[in-house]
């Protein structure tokens, strides 16, 4: 498996790390140029381009359903399976849609022992702001390299969750992380953007993970997001 944290296509994926982890080293990739882990808005950023004219003008991405290599190939041209990548072409970002699960620093502050187990950092900007519950903690406790989502207080349920960030979103809030905007239903369901399935952050799975992975049982997509702490 490779050392570092660096990727390019037809790499294998780093997996079974935890999203504290992943933050660290990504963090420390290159502080010259403020490297760091996605967020969930970043993620958005290029699904929304990726739909539009500039990328696959509303056509899926093709899914790596082979293996854990970039691109779905352990050695490939450049041209091999682009229509895995963003743009159909051979400059875009592959494995948005299967391949590896990405992780995205994104999070509720439930309090949950998850937090502390699979988020715990050891750079001087920590991923996670609070292991303890802070049922405000969405309103205060994003910084520019991890967000921090609001949670239903008595059920902590995936439904209850969504449901709770959809009835606060306003023009300035609760938009461009293609969450909201790209699931028409509460909770969890196959009602994605392309029948994808997703889940809102829940209970002792407190972290968001996004496109799936190549063995993935369900339809795992660029708009997809989900949280198993046992998938790579």
């Amino acid at each position: 498996m490779p050392s570092s944290e660096a990727r390019k296509e037809w790499i294998l994926s780093w997996r079974w790390i935890t999203v504290g982890k992943a933050y660290d080293n990504s963090y420390n990739y290159d502080r010259s140029k403020e490297s760091h882990l996605m967020k969930n808005s970043e993620w958005g950023a290029v699904a929304y381009l990726t739909h539009s004219q500039y990328g696959r003008n509303g056509t899926e991405i093709t899914m790596n359903d082979k293996n854990f290599y970039t691109g779905g190939l352990e050695k490939a041209t450049a041209t091999t399976n682009k229509a895995q990548s963003t743009t159909g072409n051979a400059y875009g970002v592959y494995d948005l849609n299967g391949g590896a699960w990405e992780r995205v620093a994104g999070y509720i502050t439930n309090g949950n022992e998850s937090l502390k187990e699979y988020g715990s950092t050891t750079v001087s900007f920590p991923l996670v702001a609070t292991f303890t519950k802070d049922t405000e903690g969405y309103k205060t406790l994003s910084t520019k390299y991890s967000t921090v989502y609001p949670f239903n207080t008595t059920t902590d349920s995936n439904l209850d969750n969504w449901t709770t960030y959809n009835n606060i979103k306003s023009d300035n809030y609760g938009y461009g992380d293609a969450i909201l905007e790209t699931s028409s239903t509460e909770g969890s369901d196959f009602t994605s953007w392309f029948k994808d399935f997703f889940i809102f952050a829940n209970t002792s799975d407190p972290f968001f993970l996004r496109g799936g992975g190549y063995l993935s049982y369900i339809r795992c997509r660029c708009v997809r997001f989900h949280w198993y702490e046992w998938l790579s």
